[in-house]
């Protein structure tokens, strides 16, 4: 099963994005994910219920590279993150959080697993 990593992401608004993710066990074997389902949100906060962004792979924003090996990237368009709004009081950098969760196929016993977590900052964009 996945291993559980805190990993903080810095994109720039208004930006193309693609960071590369490989999922790997205790062990630090490659894992194969064929079937697997893949989830990332990015929110203001923990209890915020609203999602700045929505990843899956239905949507796009998340792809296989090579799902024997567990290697997937995280892709945005810079309009995926141009329309975010930063509150009144938010500096430059709007401070968030995100985490992913894989999910097992239908059959599989192992269910959910978040191998990723962490901060999501986001550089306001100035050049629109």
């Amino acid at each position: 099963f996945p291993v559980t990593i805190q990993k903080d992401i810095a994109i720039v608004q208004g930006s193309s994005v693609r960071i590369e993710f490989e999922l790997r066990d205790e062990a630090n074997a490659v894992l194969n994910m064929t079937g697997w389902d893949l989830r990332l949100q990015v929110r203001a906060s923990y209890a915020s219920t609203d999602k700045l962004i929505n990843a899956t792979l239905a949507n796009g924003k998340l792809v296989w590279i090579d799902a024997t090996l567990g290697k997937f990237a995280f892709v945005l368009l810079p309009t995926d993150t141009s329309s975010i709004r930063f509150p009144k009081d938010t500096p430059d950098v709007y401070e968030c959080v995100y985490d992913m969760e894989v999910a097992a196929p239908v059959g599989n016993t192992h269910g959910t697993s978040k191998p990723w977590y962490g901060a999501f900052s986001i550089q306001r964009e100035v050049t629109r």
